[in-house]
């Protein structure tokens, strides 16, 4: 039996930490052993409860972390070794190099740039390595590294069926709710998102706002929704451990967060079958068809979005046929099934695997 270990050395819940959960359930269907390492007492060890907990902490330094985790997967018996970004794939690497057995896969973002760092030349020369694309073009688009034994092109994909059965939150009646997903990358597409509700707020609509995730400066973000008139209608949210009950209960979710999490949040909202907008530029955007499973939105033109979200909130038909089509395409495209015969076709090699000499 396979052994695998999802290692995430900061205690914030983010786009990661939801994408080991996903995956970690697709592999343990297929009689894989997942563990997490994290800290014990952190938002991240609470909501992977189901896996085997291997407590760990960063302590800020690749040689000496790298060398506890190695104790710790030698004992748990790991097999493979699954990480994301250059300072926890070094501290990985030098972590199976000392326990003598297995391997690392590491998701490479698909906002990493094609230069390839030398923190991540030295951990693939540490230890058997195998890159987890999002898709072929990104892997082929991804500078060459020598001693990298493989590429996995598994996308970012979720559980539709388990979202399916979320219980919206309670909102206010009478009021229409935005969700909009955001994230510190955002800065400048947050800001254009809350002048466009601003917009439509004083043409008559009543309108609720919800900021899920973190943004750049959240001082910052007050000060803007205030000048706009939103400093009562804007509920910050931070990062819930589970957003799907709030995505559920809005009536758009919009989604201005560039990076993964964002392309997670979209994800979501497809599988709820609620209207989603993506703010062009975004990870987020590949997900979503214009005009067939979203509506795809331009960063800087908030007037122009907000009379295009304003038509489409006053359209009830066209509503329910981009959710129907919408829940299509995730179940159709976005299934975890994919993901997990991805990484089941290089377990057996990555267990294997000889640590580099």
């Amino acid at each position: 039996m396979n052994r695998v270990v999802f290692f995430h050395p900061t205690p914030e819940w983010d786009a990661q930490a939801r994408l080991y959960l996903e995956t970690g359930r697709a592999l343990t269907s297929r009689g894989v052993t997942v563990g997490i390492a994290c800290p014990a007492a952190s938002p991240v060890a609470q909501a992977l409860n189901t896996f085997d907990l291997l407590p760990f902490d960063d302590r800020g330094s690749w040689f000496s972390d790298g060398l506890r985790l190695g104790a710790v997967l030698r004992e748990y018996g790991c097999d493979a070794l699954l990480v994301a970004g250059d300072d926890a794939h070094l501290v990985a690497a030098w972590a199976v190099r000392r326990s003598g057995r297995g391997a690392v896969l590491r998701r490479i973002g698909g906002a990493m740039s094609t230069a390839v760092s030398m923190r991540t030349r030295l951990a693939v020369r540490l230890a058997p390595t195998w890159f987890i694309h999002s898709s072929g073009a990104e892997a082929q688009a991804t500078e060459p590294v020598r001693r990298l034994r493989g590429r996995i092109v598994a996308d970012l994909a979720i559980d539709p069926l388990r979202l399916e059965r979320t219980v919206p939150v309670q909102l206010p009646i009478g009021t229409s709710t935005v969700a909009i997903v955001t994230d510190p990358t955002a800065q400048r597409a947050t800001a254009a998102a809350l002048r466009s509700v601003a917009a439509m707020r004083s043409r008559g609509h009543p309108m609720q706002t919800l900021l899920i995730g973190t943004p750049y400066d959240v001082n910052e973000v007050r000060v803007h929704a205030t000048a706009l008139g939103l400093g009562d209608a804007l509920t910050f949210l931070g990062n819930p451990l589970d957003r799907a009950p709030l995505l559920a209960a809005a009536d758009l979710v919009w989604v201005v967060a560039e990076r993964e999490d964002g392309a997670i949040a979209v994800l979501d909202a497809m599988a709820l079958g609620r209207p989603i907008a993506v703010t062009r530029g975004t990870l987020a955007e590949r997900f979503v068809r214009h005009g067939e499973t979203g509506m795809i939105v331009e960063r800087d033109d908030a007037l122009a979005t907000a009379a295009l979200l304003t038509l489409l909130s006053a359209d009830d038909v066209r509503i329910t046929r981009l959710a129907e089509m919408a829940k299509a395409d995730v179940r159709a495209r976005r299934g975890l099934s994919v993901v997990a015969d991805a990484l089941m076709s290089v377990l057996q090699e990555a267990a294997v695997a000889q640590v580099a000499a």
